[in-house]
């Protein structure tokens, strides 16, 4: 026969077709096979699934739902509704648990004869299927072993009506131990468990009255045992066991939530600080600055007045010494000016940077009759610059302006932000003969070098029809 699966074992011992047309097959070693020769497909029944023996010998049906099996170790019924069998030994009343092959028979008034080791077993199915109903299982302890202090704790069940089992997550391991209290060949008891949650089906435990678990995962679990005892009587009701296994604390969700909470904590608590330290240092750039403003600026200029009006009764030749302390004087107070404006931190914005350059142009450009214009269109006026970028900007853009005045002999300037992809372009260009007149010690281009790279940007020069210095900012204005 080609069918999926096969034969459990080729040696068929006996045949019964039903009447539905399929085949009981009985082999010797192999159980009871079923064969739907419609689907063509094949069932085995085994002693794991409740016959006495694999040794099949002998086949009778008992209306459409039993079937009467004889073996080399007992009689079997088996329910075709249930998919269970009831199996009868030598106590029963049996001449012998071995029977013979091709030894049975069912005569015209529906009596079953069953030949054996030891003579002829004779009766009415309807009188033997009536089955004893088994006392309910019973949980008796429940055994555990702590892994952190190594020891083993026994706890008494059997008084509780409703036990519930929880475990801790120390816990290495834990059994549960039950009893079928019928005591008559309780050893010959089977018993099937299933851990639903867990499992999804039952497995059969033979004749051990317990089940132990190893680090199950921490959940909600239902411990299900039923039994029969060796003839296939049930007991009368499965045994129920509710079972929680706790979760370890740090994997808790009010473990996580604490963690958050701490660790929200101390970044707020950070940034609190962070945010007063930089509040810190505005203040303290804001009172810097104002004071250069105010202190420092006044007595420069008041320097630069009481020069003046010594010049005016000076004699000759003190004139030309005075006339460059008051020049002296005047740089210094432009160049604090920047000073200050750069760390002011009321003037960080694009807006501030461009008003700024526009006013050093006026006054370094204008009076050298050179013209100038800024593009800015594309950039985002209202964007706040860190000091470093609004410092270091400014005085390269100041440092091309002063080399343009003094040696570039230029008539336009222009000055041009471009916003691309992910950088802008910051480009300062004039229409002079290059930087023919720069000195050769090159201080100012290397000073501008020097401030693009703390900007992490670069910078790079053209001399080709006028002098061109084009900034790559890493980012967008």
């Amino acid at each position: 026969v080609n069918s999926t699966p096969n034969l459990s074992k080729n040696n068929i011992l006996v045949l019964h077709e039903d009447d539905n047309l399929n085949l009981w097959i009985g082999t010797y070693g192999g159980g009871l096979n079923f064969l739907n020769t419609a689907e063509n497909n094949i069932t085995y029944l085994k002693k794991s699934d409740g016959l006495p023996d694999n040794n099949i010998v002998g086949i009778l049906p008992y209306n459409s739902n039993y079937l009467w099996i004889s073996t080399y170790n007992g009689l079997s019924v088996y329910n075709k509704n249930t998919n269970d069998f009831t199996n009868f030994y030598e106590k029963d009343g049996l001449t012998h648990n071995e029977f013979n092959y091709t030894s049975f028979f069912k005569d015209k008034q529906g009596r079953f004869y069953f030949g054996g080791m030891n003579g002829i077993n004779r009766f009415y199915p309807e009188d033997v299927l009536q089955k004893m109903e088994l006392p309910p299982l019973q949980l008796t302890t429940v055994t555990t072993y702590n892994n952190n202090d190594k020891t083993e704790q026994n706890t008494d069940l059997s008084y509780h009506n409703k036990p519930e089992l929880v475990i801790t997550p120390y816990n290495q391991y834990f059994q549960v131990n039950w009893t079928l209290p019928n005591y008559f060949q309780n050893k010959n008891n089977i018993y099937y468990t299933k851990l639903e949650g867990f499992e999804n089906k039952w497995f059969s435990q033979k004749n051990q009255p317990f089940i132990r678990y190893n680090k199950l995962p921490a959940g909600d679990y239902v411990l299900k045992v039923k039994g029969t005892d060796a003839n296939g009587n049930k007991s009368s009701r499965e045994l129920i066991l509710p079972i929680k296994v706790k979760q370890i604390y740090y994997k808790t969700w009010w473990f996580f939530t604490a963690l958050g909470i701490g660790l929200f904590l101390i970044i707020f608590g950070l940034f609190k600080y962070r945010l007063q330290q930089i509040r810190a240092i505005e203040r303290l750039r804001l009172k810097i600055s104002s004071d250069l403003h105010d202190d420092v600026g006044s007595l420069l200029s008041g320097l630069a007045m009481q020069t003046e009006i010594l010049e005016l009764n000076a004699r000759e030749e003190d004139k030309p010494k005075l006339q460059k302390i008051a020049d002296v004087s005047r740089q210094a107070i432009s160049q604090m000016r920047d000073l200050v404006w750069s760390i002011d931190t009321r003037r960080e914005t694009v807006a501030d940077l461009i008003e700024r350059m526009h006013e050093l142009a006026e006054d370094v450009l204008l009076q050298k009759d050179i013209s100038y214009t800024i593009h800015h269109k594309t950039i985002n006026m209202n964007r706040n610059l860190t000091i470093n970028v609004k410092q270091n900007l400014f005085f390269i853009y100041k440092e091309a302006l002063t080399n343009i005045t003094k040696h570039a002999n230029a008539s336009i300037v222009t000055v041009e932000f471009k916003n691309k992809f992910d950088h802008c372009d910051v480009i300062i260009k004039d229409n002079g003969v290059g930087n023919k007149g720069v000195p050769s010690t090159g201080l100012g281009l290397a000073n501008m070098i020097m401030r693009a790279e703390k900007m992490n940007a670069h910078i790079s020069f053209k001399s080709k029809n006028g002098f061109c210095i084009k900034i790559k900012l890493p980012f967008i204005i």
